[in-house]
């Protein structure tokens, strides 16, 4: 996921409206190709505020490759 990212690879902010995820305002969805074959990642980024270095989280909560 960091080489996407770094490679230039675009994160989508998605407007959480699942009632399930409702404690998060967002999720981020990831689409890339590993080994030929598209995979979609969507994550749950974890911070508190005041934002403390090395604190904050990226949880994968999906993978699927359609």
């Amino acid at each position: 996921m960091h080489e996407y990212v770094a490679a230039g690879g675009e994160i989508d902010e998605v407007r959480e409206t699942r009632p399930e995820w409702l404690d998060y305002e967002f999720h981020y969805d990831l689409r890339f190709t590993i080994a030929g074959k598209p995979i979609y990642i969507e994550t749950r980024l974890e911070f508190r505020v005041p934002l403390v270095p090395d604190d904050s989280r990226i949880i994968v909560v999906y993978v699927h490759a359609p």
